[in-house]
């Protein structure tokens, strides 16, 4: 299974995520219960979560992915093999590819965490 991230065609990263790869959704609501009993939920709205490990990512992708982090960039992710297409942004605290893999020294991995917008 292979995924493209990236902000237009001129400018894509591809990659194979690692097995823990999970697309959680969420929905935002908000619910309260009465003195009677009922209880009432308002649904606001969804939005997708990506979670996944990325390994032996070369220096050039790496240096892409983390200058995006850090410019809060809109991108596009999107499975290869299908047409669907989802608009995100990179949701990590710290930077995602900083931990280079040993004895390389142009590899890198990291977590990375996408939210839909």
């Amino acid at each position: 299974m292979t995924w493209a991230l990236f902000v237009d065609s001129s400018n894509s990263v591809s990659f194979d995520p690692e097995f823990d790869f999970k697309q959680p959704d969420e929905k935002i609501q908000s619910q309260h219960r009465t003195k009677s009993g009922a209880l009432f939920q308002y649904r606001w709205g969804e939005f997708n979560n990506f979670n996944f490990t990325m390994m032996y990512v070369n220096s050039a992708d790496a240096l892409a992915i983390n200058l995006w982090w850090r410019n809060n960039t809109q991108l596009l992710f999107m499975d290869e093999n299908t047409t669907a297409v989802s608009s995100v942004i990179i949701m990590n605290k710290k930077m995602p590819l900083s931990e280079r893999i040993k004895p390389y020294s142009d590899q890198f991995r990291g977590q990375i965490k996408l939210g839909t917008y």
